[in-house]
């Protein structure tokens, strides 16, 4: 057979060089895409916000979220929605001391401790707050926000100092790097397909001591085992190093509220479960008294926490059963109207007073001219009439004459003489004295 030259010059790859290309563009995706996930991950954010009028220890909630958990490198920007200025500091609470004494709440310096004025055994730390220099913000005006780095792993609390019920709690983990070998071994382990017998134990009771004060905690496991359990005052957890036997543990936990639980402004909040530093799902069931947890735990776990809020909570609070009073039904009683027999006056009939008449005896008191009555005899009236005198038993004119008042000419006259000679004289005066006057001029 014969070919011609430009046939002669055409080279089929074969399948060794097909195989080399698509593994070297395989190769390149994975790169790409892993370096795309790097730039992602490290700029996330993790953003809360200070509500309005946070700043009042009766507003019902003070931030958006309270508490929450982020990988090191996340950056939390904190958003003040608040109508005043806010500042924070990180560092430890004293666990011993109750929540609800804002009045005197005292935030002590790095290492810093100060000594009851009584010996308290149980507490020899006054301070509330303890600062650990590792976040501080000084000011942040209404309206503005601000970005801080989470860089180390562990629990970081903020504190308002100015408003210490403004706390915020945030848990800080390590990245976990994806490995391809990770990748192909766990996918060897999940094709084997293990059946194991699932056996339900019966309940164990571990003594767990939180502060100096011993508690019995409740659980059961399936496919599973629970090596120890720790207690952290400081991040309110509970850590337990366990071994998976299957591919999924399962462990119920009950919790009494006195001992441990999850409360945010006095309502249940819920709990952080953590395997290996992975937020793990769970279910929850409580009652007034008790809060039970079940949590399924993938194989390979090793280290399973559980966050809280507060330890020996001994004020929790009693949920009453209402009462529920049963009415009293009251027989009315019937009064029997009281008739009241009608009093008959009988009227009384007065007697007229007939009153008998005087008869004046027709007798004639009186006696006759120039006689007077005395002792019911007519005697002769000695008496005399005006003028007259009575000597010798007659009556005669009195000699002595009674001067006659002057009649009322005669008194006008005297009067206008003598009114006369007063105005006379007093014109002589005027006219002497003018006389005088008159002759000192000269």
């Amino acid at each position: 057979m014969n070919y011609s030259s430009s046939e002669k010059l055409i080279n089929i790859p074969n399948v060794n060089s097909l195989v080399k290309i698509s593994a070297g563009l395989i190769f390149l995706t994975i790169l790409s895409t892993a370096l795309v996930y790097a730039e992602t991950t490290s700029d996330e954010t993790f953003v809360v916000t200070i509500l309005e009028n946070g700043y009042l220890e009766s507003t019902p909630r003070y931030f958006d979220t309270s508490m929450f958990s982020v990988t090191t490198g996340t950056f939390v920007t904190i958003v003040n929605e608040d109508v005043v200025s806010h500042k924070f500091f990180s560092g430890t609470s004293n666990s011993s001391h109750s929540k609800e004494k804002f009045d005197d709440y005292l935030i002590c310096e790095l290492g810093e401790r100060i000594a009851p004025a009584i010996d308290n055994q149980q507490d020899d730390n006054i301070c509330d707050f303890n600062k650990d220099d590792r976040i501080i913000i000084d000011e942040l005006l209404p309206g503005e926000s601000i970005s801080i780095e989470i860089v180390d792993a562990g629990t970081y609390r903020l504190i308002e100092p100015d408003y210490p019920w403004i706390d915020l709690l945030v848990y800080s983990f390590p990245k976990t790097e994806i490995s391809s070998d990770i990748i192909e071994e766990k996918i060897t382990e999940d094709s084997q397909v293990i059946e194991n017998v699932n056996l339900i134990n019966s309940p164990i009771i571990q003594n767990i001591s939180v502060d100096g004060i011993s508690h019995n905690v409740e659980y059961t496991v399936q496919g599973m085992a629970v090596n120890e359990i720790e207690s952290d005052s400081d991040s309110k957890s509970l850590i337990f190093s366990v071994g998976v036997t299957d591919l999924n543990g399962i462990l119920d936990i009950t919790f009494e509220r006195s001992f441990f639980d999850s409360i945010y402004d006095n309502v249940d909040d819920s709990f952080f479960i953590l395997s290996d530093g992975d937020e793990t799902i769970f279910e929850e069931t409580k009652t007034a008294e008790s809060r039970t947890l079940s949590i399924v735990v993938s194989s390979g776990t090793e280290e399973l926490e559980i966050i809280g809020s507060i330890f020996n909570n001994f004020e929790t609070p009693v949920i009453e059963t209402p009462v529920i009073e049963t009415p009293v039904i009251e027989t009315p009683v019937i009064e029997t109207p009281v008739i009241e027999t009608p009093v008959i006056e009988t009227p009384v009939i007065e007697t007229p007073v007939i009153e008998t008449p005087v008869i004046e005896d027709n007798l004639n008191n009186s006696c006759g001219p120039g006689t007077v009555l005395k002792n019911s005899i007519c005697v002769l009236d000695e008496r005399c009439g005006p003028g007259t005198i009575l000597e010798g038993g007659v009556c005669i004119l009195d000699s002595v004459s009674v001067p006659s008042p002057p009649s009322g000419d005669s008194r006008e006259l005297i009067m206008s003489v003598t009114v006369a000679f007063v105005l006379a004289g007093v014109i002589g005066i005027i006219f002497a004295l003018i006389s005088k006057a008159n002759k000192n001029k000269h």
